[in-house]
C-alpha cells in the first residue's frame, strides 16, 4: 500500500461515549477541526472486539489507530499526536511555566482516575464494596479541586489547550458520576469557568448519554 493512499484513510478512535478518557480526545477532535478525519468505533473493553485487542492488548480506550496504521493506546499520547499532527488547541507556555501547565493537567487526570476508580468500587456487589477505599478518592478529588481553585485563573476561555480540557472533562465526569460529592458549592471560580468551558460545542456534542 502507498504512502498517499495510507494517507488518505480516515484514522480510528476506538472510544465509548461515558469514558471520560475517550471524551478528551473527541472534545480535542472537535475543537482541531479534525473530528471528520476520524472514524469513531464504540468499544466496549470488557467486551472487546479481536481487531480492538490487536490495536491495543491493554484493552483500554480510547485508541487510536493512525491513518498510516499506528496505534495510540493512550488517551495523552493521542492528545500529543493530534496537536504534533495538526495543531489547533492552545500550545503550553514555555520554561518553567510549561511544568505548571503539566502539573495541572496531571492533578486534573487524578481527578478522572479517582472518580473512574470510585465508580468501579461502587459497581461491586454491595457486601463486598470497601467504603474506606471510596472515602479516599473522595478525599483525593476534594483535595485536588482545591488546588484547581486557587489556580483557575491559568485557565482558558478563548482557545483551550489540553489542559484545560483535561480539567472540564474531569468537572463534567463528577457531575456525571458523581453528583453527591456537589463540588460546585465548595468552588465557586471553578463552578464558573466550567459553567463557561461547558457550553462551547465541543463539550456539547460530547456529553454522554443521560447527563
Amino acid at each position: 500500500m502507498s504512502t498517499a493512499r495510507r494517507s488518505s484513510q480516515k484514522m480510528r478512535l476506538y472510544s465509548s461515549p461515558t469514558s471520560p478518557y475517550s471524551r478528551k480526545v473527541r472534545v480535542a477532535l472537535i475543537e482541531q477541526g479534525q473530528a471528520d478525519a476520524v472514524e469513531e468505533i464504540m468499544t466496549d473493553p470488557f467486551s472487546p472486539l479481536p481487531e480492538f485487542l490487536a490495536a491495543n492488548p491493554l484493552s483500554r480506550i480510547p485508541t487510536l489507530v493512525t491513518d498510516r496504521g499506528e496505534a495510540l493506546p493512550d488517551s495523552n499520547l493521542i492528545l500529543d499526536y493530534l496537536q504534533t499532527r495538526s495543531g489547533g488547541l492552545a500550545s503550553l507556555p514555555r520554561g518553567s511555566r510549561r511544568w505548571a501547565a503539566l502539573r495541572l493537567q496531571r492533578i486534573a487526570d487524578g481527578v478522572i482516575d479517582a472518580a473512574v476508580d470510585t465508580v468501579r468500587e461502587r459497581r461491586r456487589p454491595e457486601g463486598i464494596v470497601y467504603t474506606p477505599f471510596l472515602d479516599r478518592q473522595v478525599e483525593v478529588i476534594l483535595r485536588s479541586l482545591d488546588l484547581l481553585e486557587l489556580e483557575v485563573e491559568h485557565l482558558r476561555l478563548d482557545t483551550p489547550s489540553v489542559v484545560d480540557i483535561t480539567v472540564a472533562v474531569a468537572l463534567s465526569y463528577l457531575d456525571f458520576r458523581a453528583p453527591y460529592i456537589d463540588w460546585r458549592k465548595r468552588f465557586d471560580a471553578l463552578n464558573q469557568w466550567h459553567n463557561a468551558f461547558r457550553g462551547r460545542r465541543s463539550m456539547l456534542d460530547t456529553e454522554p448519554p443521560g447527563s
